[in-house]
């Protein structure tokens, strides 16, 4: 797992099969995501946070839904990561 932060969320942009494709530079460097509004990178740069991994709320509803999502998640490999990069 990556030392580098590429997201908010925990997911690893460099294994993402868009980001090339759709140029993107990973959510921690854009403002506003190719794939549309995001609600979990919107509450963590409102909260001041670099990753969600920093958050009192961590892992929050709304990211654990993300992260265990029938169609888009990947079974908790992002929150991992964020307690990772937090280094909890």
């Amino acid at each position: 797992m990556s030392n580098t932060i590429e997201s908010r969320c925990g997911i690893l942009c460099g294994e993402c099969e868009y980001r090339e494709s759709m140029g993107c530079k990973g959510c921690t460097n854009i403002d506003n995501p190719f794939w549309g509004e995001c609600p979990v990178k919107a509450s963590c740069e409102s909260k001041g946070h670099e990753h969600c991994g920093q958050c009192a709320e961590f892992p929050c509803k709304q990211l654990n839904d993300f992260a265990y999502d029938k169609e888009e998640g990947d079974d908790g490999k992002r929150l991992e990561q964020c307690r990772k990069w937090a280094g909890l």
